[in-house]
Formats: structure tokens, C-alpha cells, sequence
């Protein structure tokens, strides 16, 4: 039983996975959650919860402790969690700094020429214009620059210069003056879609997702040639298209085409996120695993969280009608 807006439901909430994990240590998430009535999810609400009270995440398809929903789509849901009577240790926020480093799939650092993304990238090093460009980023003269770093202005000039290269050292008191410099250029999947030319739309959940097939809703479909659609909690953000099996008329014999497509949206790669920590397994280790499905990738798409400014989105505009 669970009370939405004032009004009590015969439902139990299902947890669904974590749609918003971006900020660290953040005492408010944001949660999908599922209400299952009769062995059937009739309804989802994406509702913000508190971390401290939700104590630890459940797995996906679990029963949640949610005993009140309140709010709209405009304003936002919110949800109450009821008091454990168990004496428990909340991991909630060790759990969605996994999730986090899990999402991250690349980082860059311009200032210590640092990146996670590939090991055959050739980082360059931190040098003259770079300088440059920070300090106007900075909105600092040389002067003032050098002031704050106690350095004199000639130093930052014969560095801007190319004179004199620029050290470590420098680099170190640069960020520990400049705080905000140390964040990285981030990047994460935002859509991922991938074909099975042996496998079946329940194989799929069952061997490549290794999710509760319970929680896909089965309906058809006439999109791409498929003719059978299943979504995750009924909604396209985790779907998997393919044929669904058909009775030979002359036989009488069920007969099953081959051949599937699953897609991740940008909100069903955070969902399928939490699936992957209950694995303890990356993204590249899924991908890995859909190989040997004979998985093809068909649209691989990245956000790139750019925390101060690196990139010109006018140039990246024209980058991309430039082909």
C-alpha cells in the first residue's frame, strides 16, 4: 500500500534504478521507481528521495520502502521512505560514488596532461598558449596572475613566451590557487544501441542485460521490420526490438525468426548503470560480453561534461556541418 498524492494505492513500489547520479555525495537522488500491482508495473514515477533515509540502494526489481509520492511532472515527485526497524549501515552514498565512476567512461585533465579515456591517446603537454588561454579564462592579467601565485610577472611572461618551460611545480601552485581547475573534461555514453543477429529479444534480457525479465512489458511493433517490442517498466528507455514467434499454418509448428536490437537512451544508460554495478562489471566489460553474442554497435553516442569551458561549441557546431 503506498499513498500518491493523498490518495492510497494497492501498489508496491519497485525500484527501477538511479536516473540522476551526477553529483557526488549529494544528499537528494533522483530515482525511478515502478508500481506493481498483480504482478504487472501499471505506472512509473521518476521521484526524488533522500539518500540518508533510503540507507542503501535495493537491486533493480526489488521492493522499496516508499510509503508516499506527493508533486507533478512540472513541479517534480517526491517520496517518503519508511523507517527500517533493522539496525542498517547506509551505503547509499558509496554506492552512487560507484555509480559515478561507473558513468565516467573518459577523463581529461588539461593542466597535469592526465586521461583514463584510451592509452594509445597522445596527450600533449601543458604549454605556452595553454597558459594563455587559462589565464583569460581566469579574466587575470600576467600581473595579477603573478601576484597570486607569488611569482613575479617576467616568470609568467618568459612562460607564456615559450622562454622558459613551463614546470610541474608551477602547475601544482596554479591549482592550488585556482581551486576549480582541477576538474576534468568527463564523458559518458548518452545512447548506446547494438544488434544481435542470433538472439531473441528475451535472450537478450536474459544473457547480454542479465536483468529480471519480469520487468520488460511485451507489445508489438512495427518499427525497423520488427514486429515485437520488449520495454523495460514499459517505457522506451530500455527496449529491445525483434519478431515475435509465429505459428506455421501448414505445419502448426511455432516458428522463431532471429535477430535484435537493443537500445539505451541517454536516461536508459543511467538506469542500466545500477544493473552493471550489481554485475560489478564497466561498460567495457559489457561491451566485451556483447561480442560474444556476436553483438554489433550500430549508434554510439557521448556527452562530454566540459567543467570550465574548454570547449567552443561554435566550433563544434561547425565540426559536425562540416562532417
Amino acid at each position: 500500500m503506498i499513498t500518491i498524492n493523498n490518495e492510497p494505492k494497492a501498489y508496491t513500489p519497485i525500484f527501477l534504478g538511479t536516473t540522476q547520479h551526477s553529483i557526488r555525495l549529494s544528499l537528494e537522488i533522483l530515482i525511478m521507481v515502478g508500481m506493481k500491482w498483480h504482478d504487472e508495473i501499471i505506472e512509473t514515477y521518476n521521484v526524488t528521495v533522500s539518500a540518508i533515509a533510503l540507507e542503501q540502494l535495493p537491486h533493480i526489481g526489488n521492493e522499496i520502502a516508499i510509503t508516499e509520492i506527493a508533486g507533478n511532472e512540472l513541479t517534480g515527485f517526491k517520496a517518503k521512505i519508511r523507517k527500517s526497524d533493522k539496525q542498517l549501515t547506509n551505503t547509499t552514498l558509496i554506492e552512487l560514488e560507484k555509480l559515478v565512476d561507473i558513468k565516467n567512461v573518459g577523463l581529461y585533465q588539461l593542466l597535469k596532461g592526465q586521461s583514463n579515456m584510451a592509452q594509445e591517446i597522445n596527450i600533449p603537454k601543458f604549454d605556452a598558449n595553454n597558459l594563455k588561454y587559462v589565464r583569460q579564462i581566469l579574466n587575470e592579467s600576467q600581473e595579477s596572475l603573478a601576484q597570486k601565485l607569488k611569482i613575479t610577472r617576467q616568470t609568467v611572461n618568459r612562460f607564456e613566451t615559450g622562454e622558459q618551460k613551463i614546470s610541474d611545480r608551477f602547475i601544482n601552485r596554479l591549482l592550488a590557487v585556482y581551486k576549480d581547475l582541477a576538474q576534468s573534461i568527463e564523458v559518458q555514453f548518452d545512447w548506446v544501441s547494438l544488434t544481435f543477429p542470433d538472439l531473441t529479444s528475451k535472450q537478450v534480457i536474459r544473457d547480454v542485460l542479465n536483468v529480471q525479465p519480469d520487468l520488460f512489458l511485451e507489445r508489438p511493433t512495427s518499427q525497423n521490420f520488427y514486429t515485437r517490442e520488449m520495454a523495460f517498466a514499459g517505457e522506451k528507455n530500455i527496449y529491445i526490438q525483434d519478431f515475435a514467434p509465429i505459428k506455421n499454418p501448414e505445419t502448426q509448428a511455432i516458428e522463431q525468426k532471429y535477430g535484435t536490437t537493443l537500445y539505451l537512451t541517454g536516461k536508459g544508460t543511467r538506469l542500466f548503470e545500477k544493473a552493471l554495478l550489481e554485475q560489478n562489471i564497466t561498460w567495457h566489460d559489457f561491451f566485451q560480453k556483447a561480442r560474444q553474442y556476436r553483438g554489433h554497435l550500430t549508434r554510439l553516442d557521448i556527452a562530454i561534461n566540459d567543467k570550465w569551458g574548454l570547449l567552443d561549441m561554435n566550433d563544434l557546431v561547425k565540426a559536425v556541418q562540416e562532417k
